[in-house]
């Protein structure tokens, strides 16, 4: 910001603890979502001891990404009676962890000082917390490759709540939010491309304690399951080894 004085004008200086807290704030937000990630990774390596179920191609681990493991799932014509169990109580959360921790990979998080991450927004009303990243050369093609996933998107019946009319870029970036903020919604067949759009236009991130709660809920139901389906999974082999 600057004081409107002329020829005066310069800029606020910052504050002498000012560079001190990003850094901190970088960290931590480093740490959220990267051991995040790999805390929910980790925990598929239990699931591929549980389930008798390998993923369709040879090439490809369905358990060694949290990806791996929802496209797995959607994907598989032959799914074991328990990971059909598994994949009925679990799907929309896993769909969830994958979507919100892949959209802080690499350029978000580990290049948190790259001329097109805005950083931190703080809430003035709301005692809140978001990471921000926001596409800099936002365009008409931009504008136009949102209305025809909108378009695609509500034939299939998904409409994404309080969207205006317009087409207006302002419009179109809230609408990308919104897309966000109800990615569950979004047919499964339609999650990649939902994504791609996120990521080029850019969103701002859920708060923190959020995504805190949804790995931890997701580790406590996991751990949950795993205890009331023992008997009927693979380690079931080994009890009395």
């Amino acid at each position: 910001m600057l004081h409107f004085l002329g020829p005066k004008k310069r800029s606020y200086p910052s504050h002498p603890y000012e560079d001190n807290n990003n850094k901190a704030i970088k960290i931590d937000a480093q740490s959220l979502f990267l051991f995040g990630t790999i805390l929910v990774n980790r925990s598929l390596l239990l699931l591929k001891m549980f389930f008798p179920d390998r993923s369709i191609s040879p090439k490809k681990d369905m358990y060694e990404k949290i990806g791996s493991l929802y496209f797995g799932l959607v994907g598989h014509s032959s799914l074991s009676p328990l990971a059909k169990k598994f994949k009925q109580q679990f799907l929309l959360q896993i769909k969830w962890l994958y979507s919100v921790l892949r959209f802080y990979r690499n350029e978000f998080i580990e290049h948190l000082d790259r001329s097109y991450q805005q950083g931190m927004n703080y809430g003035v009303v709301l005692n809140d917390f978001t990471l921000s990243s926001y596409k800099w050369d936002y365009n008409v093609s931009d504008d136009q490759n949102i209305e025809n996933f909108r378009v695609k998107i509500e034939r299939r019946g998904i409409m994404i709540s309080s969207r205006n009319d317009g087409g207006r870029s302002a419009v179109n970036r809230s609408y990308v939010q919104r897309l966000f903020n109800n990615i569950i919604q979004v047919p499964d067949d339609m999650l990649r491309e939902a994504l791609l759009i996120v990521e080029d236009i850019g969103v701002d991130s859920p708060q923190p304690e959020e995504i805190i709660l949804g790995i931890e809920s997701y580790i406590e139901k996991l751990f949950d399951f795993i205890i009331q389906e023992l008997d009927n999974s693979e380690l079931a082999k080994y009890k009395n080894i």
